[in-house]
């Protein structure tokens, strides 16, 4: 009997280990599609991302204004006249080329050396402050970097 036992162990053993590995080939085998498509699904997220994304900055505005924001910031409506601010968040260590792509990337600087030069002029580089800033889209690079240098209003 107890030699019965033993060989129930054993064949229950083996039966629960052919399940588990048969329901996971299962679940692969329904699933590879997905699998497969991954990395196409990631690159299409990523060109997406960089398609739409103003470098973490993003317009900001009431939505009483009944326009939408155009591509250089400016609030499409009937008037036309308005202008959305922008908020633009400069991360605790970030380098000056990677702050000035943002204001070039919305339009208020013409290029990262623009930026790089103003900077150097107002030496101003050692006082850029971390955080979330809004600045007005119609700015000039000088308010830009007036703002920047100064605490950001929360």
């Amino acid at each position: 009997m107890g030699k019965l036992k033993d060989i129930l162990y054993d064949i229950s053993d083996i039966l629960t280990a052919f399940c588990i590995v048969g329901i996971a080939g299962l679940v692969i085998w329904c699933s590879i599609g997905n699998i497969m498509d991954y990395p196409s699904i990631v690159s299409a997220a990523q060109q997406d991302k960089k398609n739409t994304n103003f470098g973490l900055a993003v317009p900001v505005g009431d939505s009483t204004t009944g326009g939408a924001v155009t591509t250089n910031g400016a609030l499409d409506s009937e008037t036309g006249d308005s202008e959305y601010p922008f908020s633009i968040y400069i991360n605790y260590g970030e380098s000056t080329a990677s702050i000035a792509e943002k204001f070039v990337n919305i339009g208020l600087f013409d290029s990262v050396e623009q930026f790089n030069t103003l900077l150097e002029q107002k030496n101003a580089a050692a006082s850029i402050k971390s955080g979330n800033f809004i600045i007005p889209a119609n700015s000039t690079p000088e308010e830009v970097i007036a703002k920047i240098t100064t605490t950001p209003s929360v």
